[in-house]
Order: structure tokens, then C-alpha cells, then sequence
């Protein structure tokens, strides 16, 4: 609740300096204001009635402009939810950008908080991790929505024409946050298997570092632009978003369950090209510490392996007003020990179907995510009218298949169809 209340003084705070007669006379700024709401249903497992899942307001406002040589840009949004069963909170504040950008001796400075994103790939995450994701409604929200944004601090360097290095320093740390205990996409989080049942069971908080200078998160990307290439190196040392779950079992049986976030070391780039009517895009990952459950008491239930993440891409757009993108994912653990609980190799593909139609005022498409290996996968077809410039509707589904022991699978019982309208001012 205070957290509440300083984020509504805070809002207010900048809202009164930014329309203040000296901000306005002496600044250039810009405003955008758009509403969105979102009515998802779904239906109740004896199917003789459906359930709403959400009814949701959004009010997003956009205000950015120049202070001298200086830029600013803040996204302010307010949420609330009729219903309360993808979150326990019916209303929210948040900043989304709250950032100055400047220019000084050649280097581009951009400090606040923001959001910044990595990578080429659709749908599924690989380079772009520098921002922890809110997954109350798993991964159905754009990513626009549920990053969290980071108080952080960017140098864009100009190396050569066409080159450039990044630095990025984040003090800021925050994690991924997941869907409530009874919540419509709370996911599945199985124990390792006990050799005896345990006395007692105690499950703790995740234990987060502390915020300081020397918890800090650190990243590095250099872009360049080669024989007709755009190819990214990327560094990133941080803290996993997801903390590592380890369990203690005592001398009497009694088994503790103790969270606790670890640094990660990740590597990885991007090459993208495009050949006539085809663009192929690629990236990779290599991550130097992940942390698996295991059935082995003696490492905590816990191991740790390198993994090696990466995608291949190819987007058509010969034919017109159509666009099909397919990409192929896979995820290998590189130091596999047998008793870890995940497979050491998973693949996953997609395919996206987009159509425009009456002068690209009606769009429909279609994704699909589908997992080679689980045999489990998510559908989600779409409809979209953009009645004029400001005013656009839209209809789609959410439809899961397969094993419930699967990442997908598991909200194969909670297939949902959304409404939406979105309006500008």
C-alpha cells in the first residue's frame, strides 16, 4: 500500500512539473494518451458457462519533449482489473520510461528508468533479458506490457560509420514476477522427488541481494553493420530472474525450501540479413551458470550446467499484404548430468501468419509456439480493425494443447478469448 501511495505522489509530482508555466514555456513536449481495455473469458471446467478472467483498463500516457540539449520521456500507466484472478492487485501505478537522453562530446547518454531490449527473435525470449518480466498472464501479454522497467544508466558510443558500443550500468535490481497462488496462470513449481516423506516443510522467501553499487548488473553490446549485415555482440553479467530453488533436508526429516538469486555470466549476438523478399535472422546465447533441479540430496536438489540457447529465423514477405515468419528454437545443456530434471535438449518452433486486408485497416494472423520435444504448444489466432486513426478493435484467442507436465501444457484446461478496444487522444 505505501508503495502505492508513492507511486500516485510521484505520478502527481511530475505531472504538476511538467504542466507548470516555466516547464511548458521553456520546454518542446509532446503528449499522447491512449486507452486500452481487454475482456478475456474463459470457460469453467464442467463447460456449461464461461467465467471472465479479466476485464481490464489501461491508461498509458506518453509524454516526452526537450529541456535545452536535453530530452526527456516519461510512460506513465494505470491498470485496473474489474476481476482479480490474474492478479491480486485490481489496481496499479507504474512507470514504465522515466529517462533524460544527452548528447556530450560525441556520447549518447541515456539515464532513468527504461526498458531496454536485445535480440531479433518473436515470441520467445533469448538476448532479451535485461528487463525482468511480469508473467501474471504467463506469456499472452505483449512484452511492451510486462517488462519491468529498470533505473539504469546507457553510453552509446560511436566507434566507426556503422559501429557503435554500448554500456549499460544497472544498479536497479528487480526479478520476475509470476502469477498468485489460486491466479488464472499460476504455474506449475513441483518438488524433487523425496526418498521419505518429509516431518515438516517450511518454504521460505527468495533471499535477493542486496541493492548496491557492487550488486550492480553490467552489459555490453556492440552493433555493427557489414556486407549488408547487422550483427550484434552482446555481454550481460547479472542476476538470474528466477532464483534458484534449493531444499535443505534436516537430520529428522524436516525439509526447508530456501530460494536464493545467483549471478550469471551471458555471452551471445545477433546476425540478420535480408535476400530479396527474405529475411533471415539469427541470435544465440551461451550462458555460463544455470541451475537445474535435480533428485540428489547431496548438491541441495540442485545442479548447475551451461547452456546454449538459439534461434534461426526466416521471414517471407513476397506476397502481398502477407507476411510468414517461422523460427526455430533450441535449448541445449552442454555439461548434462543424468539427474537433472529437464531434458538436455528442447526445440521449439513457430510460425506466424499475418494478412492485411482494406487497406491494411483489417489485420488477421495467427501464431503458433510448439514444442518438438513435449509435444505440448500455444495458438493464438487474432483479428484486428483499426476503425480510424485513433480508435482500433480487436478479437482473439488463447487456445493450449497437450501434456500438462509441459511448459504449455499445463493451461491446457484454460483456453481464453479476448476482446479489446484501444482509443488515442
Amino acid at each position: 500500500m505505501l508503495k502505492n501511495y508513492k507511486n500516485i505522489s510521484l505520478y502527481f509530482g511530475c505531472t504538476l512539473v511538467i504542466f507548470s508555466p516555466q516547464f511548458l514555456y521553456a520546454s518542446e513536449i509532446s503528449v499522447a494518451n491512449q486507452i486500452v481495455h481487454e475482456t478475456s473469458v474463459t470457460q469453467k471446467e464442467n463447460f456449461d458457462e464461461v467465467d471472465i478472467v479479466k476485464s481490464e483498463s489501461l491508461l498509458k500516457s506518453d509524454i516526452s519533449g526537450e529541456v535545452g540539449q536535453v530530452g526527456f520521456k516519461i510512460d506513465a500507466r494505470f491498470r485496473y482489473d474489474l476481476e482479480d484472478q490474474i492478479d491480486s492487485r485490481q489496481s496499479e501505478i507504474q512507470f514504465r520510461d522515466a529517462f533524460i537522453d544527452f548528447e556530450n562530446q560525441g556520447t549518447y547518454w541515456r539515464l532513468g528508468k527504461q526498458t531496454i531490449v536485445w535480440g531479433a527473435s518473436d515470441g520467445l525470449r533469448l538476448l532479451d533479458v535485461i528487463n525482468p518480466l511480469n508473467y501474471r498472464e504467463f506469456i499472452l501479454d505483449d512484452f511492451d506490457n510486462s517488462r519491468i522497467s529498470l533505473t539504469s544508466a546507457s553510453a552509446d558510443i560511436p566507434i566507426s560509420d556503422g559501429s557503435s558500443l554500448t554500456i549499460i550500468v544497472i544498479p536497479e535490481l528487480k526479478f520476475n514476477q509470476y502469477a498468485k497462488t489460486g491466479t488464472q496462470f499460476e504455474l506449475n513449481h513441483p518438488l524433487p522427488e523425496l526418498s521419505q516423506m518429509p516431518t515438516s516443510l517450511q518454504i521460505n522467501s527468495a533471499k535477493e541481494p542486496q541493492q548496491s553499487l557492487h550488486n550492480s548488473e553490467l552489459a555490453l553490446r556492440y552493433a555493427t553493420f557489414a556486407s549488408g549485415w547487422d550483427i550484434t555482440l552482446n555481454y550481460f553479467y547479472h542476476y538470474h530472474d528466477d532464483p534458484v530453488v534449493f531444499i535443505d533436508v534436516d537430520g529428522g526429516g524436516a525439509v526447508s525450501v530456501n530460494p536464493e538469486y545467483k549471478r550469471n555470466t551471458l555471452v551471445g549476438g545477433t546476425a540478420n540479413n535480408a535476400f530479396g523478399d527474405f529475411v533471415l535472422r539469427t541470435e544465440f546465447v551461451l550462458n555460463n551458470s544455470r541451475y537445474y533441479s535435480t533428485d540428489n540430496p547431496n548438491q541441495r536438489f540442485i545442479d548447475k550446467a551451461q547452456e546454449l540457447q538459439y534461434v534461426i529465423g526466416l521471414d517471407y514477405s513476397g506476397i502481398s499484404d502477407t507476411l510468414i515468419s517461422g523460427q526455430w528454437f533450441r535449448r541445449q545443456l552442454l555439461s548434462y548430468e543424468k539427474d537433472i530434471a529437464e531434458d538436455a535438449i528442447e526445440n521449439t518452433l513457430t510460425l506466424l501468419l499475418r494478412r492485411y486486408y482494406a487497406n491494411q485497416t483489417i489485420t488477421l494472423e495467427a501464431l503458433t509456439l510448439h514444442s518438438l520435444d513435449n509435444s505440448d504448444g500455444l495458438i493464438r489466432p487474432k483479428i484486428k480493425y483499426e476503425f480510424n486513426t485513433f480508435v482500433q478493435f480487436e478479437l482473439g484467442a488463447d487456445i493450449f494443447y497437450g501434456n500438462q507436465s509441459g511448459f504449455f501444457g499445463q493451461f491446457a484446461a484454460k483456453d481464453q478469448v479476448t476482446v479489446g478496444v484501444s482509443v488515442g487522444f
